[in-house]
């Protein structure tokens, strides 16, 4: 994990104590999720030296209490798509995309440690959903993380041929 505190954000959107998390780097730019001295969470893609989106939650996301996921949102790299999202009380130790193992970027904690940041990145606009496999207090799960319905890739397996009439 990579923090930062540089010039960015200010007043409510600033980050906390914590500074800026790094998700992930390429040569086009950065993405980063920090969470406020509020407890919202807010997210930016970076290309260059100019911000091409930031956005924060309107206000803190509860912590889901045993363990949940949350959904936080999209971000739109020059390279492709991201989601983020948070694993609250759990950590995500794998995940795939129709049965094909998906990278998990792992950007850092938040609420206290309660709450794990990650998201996954495609090169392109994809649909359906991922496996998520959680692991929390020595057991292992399994949830799924909603992509959206845009996008010519899937995630969801493709449908059985219809029978020969």
């Amino acid at each position: 994990m990579r923090t930062a505190r540089s010039t960015g954000p200010s007043g409510p959107d600033a980050p906390g104590d914590q500074g800026f998390l790094l998700i992930r780097a390429s040569p086009a730019g950065a993405t980063f999720v920090w969470e406020t001295a509020s407890g919202r969470q807010c997210w930016a893609a970076v290309n260059g030296a100019l911000v091409s989106e930031l956005a924060c939650t309107n206000e803190p996301v509860p912590v889901k209490s045993p363990a949940g996921i949350t959904d936080l949102g999209t971000l739109f790299p020059d390279d492709g798509w991201m989601r983020l999202f948070a694993a609250d009380h759990q950590l995500v130790v794998g995940a795939n995309c129709g049965g094909r193992p998906v990278e998990v970027l792992r950007a850092g904690t938040a609420a206290g440690g309660a709450r794990t940041l990650y998201a996954v990145w495609f090169p392109d606009y994809t649909k359906g959903a991922i496996g998520l496999r959680l692991s929390r207090a020595g057991t292992v799960s399994e949830d799924r993380l909603a992509l959206g319905d845009a996008g010519e890739s899937s995630c969801d397996p493709a449908p059985a041929p219809a029978p020969a009439a």
